[in-house]
């Protein structure tokens, strides 16, 4: 009978350490890729002498650019740039300069879409960090960006 309740409790304990490790794989994946994509697009706008721009909104995030008339519009040079949705559990927190910034907007016909974060052609950007979260889960990944353009991932845990 007691072999029996301690198999039962590591059979426990092996079960719920699967259940957050699952998900703490789902949200290493999601900051590996918003890292990458950032990484990637401040390299683009380098190369490419563009101006990007990141808006995250409550639902995702996208890259937007300047059309030649100077308005921030969804940017398509490349499809890895696409919108991308980030559903429960998961949120991300903006924040520039040490600041919270609230999710943003969509962009429509009569408001112009406008980033909370610029990577420009010049190499510079923003100074950020986006914090990629699960909710109920205190491991979080944070993304972060100085003024000149080094990104970095790093894994953190929300204290006790």
């Amino acid at each position: 009978m007691v072999v029996v309740l301690i198999v039962g409790i590591i059979a426990s304990f092996a079960v719920l350490s699967i259940g957050d490790r699952a998900l703490d794989d789902k949200l290493d994946v999601e900051a590996r890729r918003l890292h990458q994509l950032l990484a990637l697009a401040a390299e683009e706008a380098d190369v490419q002498g563009l101006e990007l721009g990141l808006q995250l909104r409550e639902d995702g995030y996208g890259f937007l650019g300047l059309d030649p008339h100077g308005k921030w519009v969804p940017y398509e040079g490349d499809s890895l740039f696409r919108d991308r949705s980030v559903t429960e559990p998961f949120y991300l927190e903006l924040r520039v300069d040490g600041r919270a910034v609230p999710p943003a907007e969509r962009g429509d016909a009569q408001h112009e879409a406008k980033p909370q974060v610029f990577l420009l052609s010049s190499g510079e950007t923003t100074v950020f960090s986006v914090d990629v979260r699960a909710r109920g889960h205190r491991p979080y990944y944070r993304v972060e960006s100085d003024a000149l353009g080094r990104m970095k991932l790093e894994r953190r845990e929300e204290p006790a």
